[in-house]
């Protein structure tokens, strides 16, 4: 709304007040503003019609078919933009396009309805519990809604990143909302199993014999070379993305995709580690729906998981935050989830570690290990020439190993350091801080110095 139009708006409020008053001298001050709030609505409420409680209603838009609107306790998806009468300010909104046009969008905010209880004392302000009293599924109003019936003698805050131009309502403060009945749900917890069994069907061909529990479904869309599984007794690394069913990313531990959908944290780099998730007892750090979905997994893959809110936020949900996306009641989620493999599996994202490259069953070539620097070999044996120091003289070669003190041939391998930039950056005489730092290497794991090693080294990361 134009400066120019929210000062007429605040001009005539003032100036129905004093006419109110002028006309009909009364020592209440809530009547003075009930007739003041009436003569606004009568001069800018479009034709909009008092309803008995008090509200103001204008149809915007009447669904076809049957009148049916909401009972109480049924739960709805209410989709809403909230307005300061006297200005215009939007202080709420569940329109992305709305907020946009304000400038409070926000990337991790999911603008979708409000699923919420119907009921007298329920959540709804009273103004708006009356008026979607009104509505059947499919119906837009404007409701005009007096201060004793909107947030009262109090006011309002609002966060969770639905807040508008202003995030408050500041007590006494009559408001405009528009409102859509988007659904009526009687039964919430049939109505999301119903979804989710759809999506399975549809997207995955699973049915319910499918299911790892009722309502919990998996789907594998990649395995790694490990064929060890998750067990009940063990503990697993993980990466994953959670969404809704929309496909809305609200959370993940992969920096690139957080990065992709704008809702980085720069505030934790930890964040973007793996997630350690311990299936000893049941991990309450995470929803049981994950915790589930992992049981069973091999080490190397990629799975997604899809689950109803039983396994999730249940019926309350988890309210949002300035840099969190508010899980509503009654959602079910999606998970893509990785289980990294337990000694590496030789890519750049999860490198052999040398426990691994000791175990392979053959040669391999271009692939990624990972270690620390422990030391060097001075001679063509790491068994008998192995030197496991800071300060040495050897530039051709380093040692690897899991551990940061090894000093076994056993525990080592011996890596082959190519003329160059890649000698010069890693090599131990030259670079004694190298020693115990964990470095990642790519290049061919071949016989070396007496044993399995690394030759042909063309990338490295310290």
């Amino acid at each position: 709304m134009n400066k120019a139009v929210r000062i007429a708006w605040a001009v005539s409020i003032v100036a129905i007040v004093a006419a109110s008053c002028a006309k009909e001298p009364s020592d209440n001050l809530g009547e003075k503003q009930m007739a003041a709030f009436d003569a606004w609505v009568g001069l800018y409420g479009d034709g909009a019609e008092k309803q008995p409680s008090g509200i103001y209603i204008k149809k915007l838009h009447s669904a076809s078919g049957v009148i049916k609107p909401p009972v109480e306790y049924d739960w709805i998806q209410l989709d809403y933009t909230g307005r300061i009468m006297v200005d215009g300010d939007v202080f709420v909104t569940r329109d992305s396009a709305v907020a946009v046009e304000q400038g409070t969008f926000e990337y991790f905010t999911h603008y979708v309805p409000q699923m919420i209880q119907f009921y007298e004392d329920g959540d709804l302000p009273r103004g708006v519990y009356d008026a979607v009293g009104t509505m059947n599924e499919g119906d837009r109003v404007r409701v005009y809604v007096p201060y004793t019936l909107a947030y009262g003698n109090y006011g309002r805050s609002f966060t969770g990143g639905y807040q508008g131009q202003v995030s408050s309502v500041p007590a006494q403060t009559p408001i405009i909302m528009d409102l859509e009945l988007k659904k009526i749900i009687s039964d919430p917890l049939r109505d999301e199993s119903n979804e989710v069994a759809q999506y399975a069907s549809r997207n995955w061909g699973q049915t319910i014999a499918d299911t790892l529990k009722t309502g919990l479904y998996r789907r594998s869309l990649r395995t790694g070379l490990d064929t060890a599984t998750v067990k009940d007794d063990s503990i697993a690394y993980v990466y994953y993305v959670g969404r809704f069913m929309d496909g809305f990313v609200f959370d993940t531990n992969i920096a690139d995709t957080a990065r992709k959908y704008h809702i980085y944290d720069n505030s934790s780099s930890s964040k973007y580690d793996s997630l350690v998730v311990s299936l000893k007892s049941e991990d309450t750090s995470v929803v049981r729906g994950f915790y589930e979905a992992i049981k069973g997994m091999r080490y190397g893959e990629t799975a997604e998981a899809l689950f109803t809110s039983t396994y999730g936020y249940g019926s309350t949900g988890q309210a949002g935050t300035s840099t969190t996306t508010e899980i509503p009641p009654y959602a079910p989620l999606m998970f893509t989830i990785e289980v990294i493999p337990l000694n590496g599996d030789g890519t750049a994202q999860h490198p052999y570690n040398i426990t691994a490259v000791k175990g392979l069953p053959q040669e391999e070539s271009n692939v990624w290990i990972t270690g620390y620097i422990v030391g060097v070999v001075d001679g063509t044996s790491v068994e008998e020439n192995a030197q496991y120091a800071q300060t040495v003289s050897v530039k051709t070669n380093i040692l690897l190993s899991d551990k940061r003190t090894a000093k076994k041939a056993s525990e080592v391998i011996a890596v082959e350091l190519p003329e160059g930039p890649i000698r010069d950056a890693l090599n131990l005489a030259d670079n004694k801080l190298n020693y115990r730092v964990k470095i990642a290497l790519k290049g061919n794991i071949r016989p070396y110095l007496g044993q399995r090693g690394m030759t042909g080294v063309t990338q490295y990361v310290k």
